[in-house]
């Protein structure tokens, strides 16, 4: 972190890139960190941030089917409307974390679970609403 913001300095005269390309150039910035800088400090709609919970949400939906965090990136800006793109993140991480967790999603709390596919769910957890 210290060596991207000496370079930041050094490099940018002190602002922050405002491409991809040169995000990419920094120590320990990849393509999540790079559009989520993009999103969020440069109010860009044309990117999309993905990350694990988004990554894993798209495939169990089908929105996309893809192995790895940077193929549903792409795949995402063919499948999504790009009035979407800056905000899917926001949206599928707090979901992510909360409701279509990793293991025993709480698919009786989803209010897509009736039309969700569940791709690769094996595993449902149990309500954590009190009866």
């Amino acid at each position: 972190m210290k060596v991207a913001c000496e370079q930041i300095l050094e490099r940018f005269g002190g602002r922050v890139p405002s491409t991809m390309e040169e995000l990419l150039t920094l120590p320990g910035v990849g393509r999540k960190t790079a559009n989520l800088v993009l999103i969020l400090a440069h109010q860009s709609a044309a990117n999309i941030c993905v990350d694990t919970h988004v990554h894993r949400i798209s495939n169990r939906l089908g929105w996309v089917q893809t192995k790895a965090p940077e193929q549903t990136e792409h795949a995402l800006y063919r499948a999504a409307r790009q009035r979407w793109w800056p905000i899917i993140n926001l949206y599928l991480v707090t979901w992510g974390q909360n409701v279509c967790r990793p293991m025993y999603p709480l698919c009786a709390e989803c209010v897509l679970a009736d039309l969700c596919p569940k791709i690769g769910v094996t595993k449902i957890g149990r309500s954590r609403a009190k009866l």
